[in-house]
């Protein structure tokens, strides 16, 4: 049963996904947590400006703001977001939640933002027992909007008072009680506070008179440049409808720990032994599993296609250009090609200092005519994977709902190892295939999958140049102003064949 939004409840509730982020698994996870619990929750839904989000908590007088949002780029509009709550005199607490956040950006950055009390959403449940603590502390005129709860306050200022008495006894135990410090040590002390602000000084005046110093586009020696560089089936981009995808094979790549604990929320108690746990998971929670991949293939409830394929490529530095593979029939009879669109990836400054583009051969060391291969893909489960979940989320079927939506979310990054696994077979790397899942998550396989927005290759606007090369219009995929894929269960990702390619940060 889920609370009428209009009715009265426990307390009002607003909570919103920010503006720019379509992801709403975690919103609407606390909806019907607190909903069921005697909240009157206001669901404003996906990519709410924060206009919306202040006229919501005017009409209803909410107790509570809650904002969510997957994207790195959603902490940013939370944070402007809390800004505009100043200007606008707002200081109920703010809960924050999303994968993107961590304990100490909201509690640290976010907190320093905000005049009133940010809260970290680490789940729906945490957001229940903030709420369960916070109406009756309002009630009993224990809580205030600027400080927090009073009880927690008044032993905060209560321990900072014993350690205050303990320092200044310290302090005079050790330069005599009721007298001043000896001069020696007055003297130490000034000493010591000059030295730190010589040193500081002199170090401003030393960055003051750096100047920026060229990027570093040496190669690292780590990566091998002496490697058999294969030919691709095709060059170009296929496109791969649902008839030609076996949903059984996706299945098989399927992150089981990533669905049961964080989509399903299956997640083992702490006095719970791993076999109990293994257990139940076999007997409760695979049959859930088993039912749900059955109906998705019986009654089409996801659209999986694909749109990959092989590109001409020359590293040059820390950059990797793509030529049109139009043009390498002219460029094998001695004609120029230019790129088509360049990728420049940033290089780690230390360790073995990797850059994507040395994986690839270099453009000084091609032959005439010679190019590398550059794969890109592009996946998704379809514009029914979000409209199905929203029509079983508004016919209030719940459990239904967390079971399709989580699914489909595994699925596209499932179909995603799929077609690497595609890739790396067409390449010729077959024989190096992994035989279990948790082989291909530790990748276990020749190569690399990188994704834009990922730390090898940060630029997310790169993102928008891959879509277009590969055209994935034609699927029905495209990036709206805010970098946001939609369908929103899609995903994007380059490939490197090398060896040596695995993830790293850069």
């Amino acid at each position: 049963y889920k609370a009428d939004s209009n009715g009265g409840g426990k307390g009002t509730f607003v909570i919103a996904t920010v503006k720019g982020d379509v992801h709403d698994i975690g919103k609407n996870l606390v909806d019907i947590i607190l909903s069921n619990n005697g909240y009157n929750v206001i669901n404003l839904g996906i990519k709410q400006p924060v206009e919306n989000i202040i006229k919501a908590y005017r009409e209803h007088r909410a107790d509570c703001i809650a904002m969510s949002g997957l994207l790195v780029k959603s902490t940013a509009f939370m944070k402007d977001n809390l800004e505009t709550f100043n200007q606008e005199k707002i200081t109920v607490p703010v809960i924050l939640g999303g994968a993107a956040l961590t304990p100490k950006f909201v509690n640290e950055d976010c907190q320093q933002t905000y005049k009133g009390q940010v809260v970290y959403g680490k789940d729906a449940f945490s957001d229940l027992h903030f709420m369960d603590k916070l109406m009756p502390a309002k009630t009993q005129r224990r809580w205030d909007d600027l400080a927090g709860f009073l009880d927690e306050v008044d032993q905060k200022a209560e321990g900072r008072s014993r350690r205050e008495r303990g320092s200044a006894e310290l302090t005079a135990e050790a330069s005599g009680v009721g007298l001043a410090a000896p001069e020696g040590l007055r003297r130490q002390k000034a000493e010591e506070t000059e030295n730190k602000e010589q040193h500081a000084s002199q170090t401003a005046n030393a960055k003051r008179s750096l100047t920026p110093s060229s990027p570093d586009t040496r190669r690292s020696d780590a990566v091998d440049l002496d490697i058999p560089r294969p030919k691709p089936p095709f060059w170009g981009t296929r496109i791969l409808n649902p008839m030609d995808i076996p949903l059984d094979e996706v299945f098989w790549y399927l992150d089981l720990q990533a669905l049961f604990v964080g989509q399903w929320q299956f997640r083992k108690p702490q006095d719970q032994s791993r076999e109990a746990y293994d257990a139940f998971l076999q007997e409760t929670v695979h049959p859930i599993l088993d039912k749900w991949k059955a109906n998705i293939t019986a009654e089409k409830l996801l659209h999986p296609q694909i749109v990959y394929g092989y590109f001409p490529c020359l590293a040059e530095g820390n950059s990797l250009h793509i030529y049109d593979p139009a043009g390498l029939a002219n460029a094998a009879m001695g004609s120029g090609m230019d790129a088509i669109a360049t990728f420049t990836f940033p290089r780690q400054k230390s360790l073995r200092r990797l850059c994507i583009a040395d994986f690839f051969l270099p453009k000084e060391q091609a032959e005439p005519g010679q190019f590398d291969v550059f794969p890109m893909q592009a996946v998704t489960v379809g514009e029914i994977a979000t409209d199905y979940a929203q029509k079983l989320f508004k016919a209030d079927q719940y459990t239904d709902y967390l079971y399709y939506y989580g699914l489909s979310v595994q699925t596209a990054e499932a179909m995603a190892e799929w077609c690497h696994a595609r890739i790396r077979h067409e390449l010729g790397f077959g024989e190096h295939e992994p035989t279990t899942v948790r082989e291909v998550l530790q990748q276990r396989y020749q190569g690399s999958r990188y994704s834009f927005g990922y730390p090898a290759c940060p630029n997310i606007a790169d993102q928008a140049v891959q879509l277009e090369l590969l055209q994935v219009d034609r699927i029905g995929m495209h990036m709206d102003e805010s970098e946001q894929l939609y369908p929103e269960q899609s995903t994007t990702a380059i490939v490197a064949y090398h060896p040596g390619a695995k993830y790293f940060s850069a």
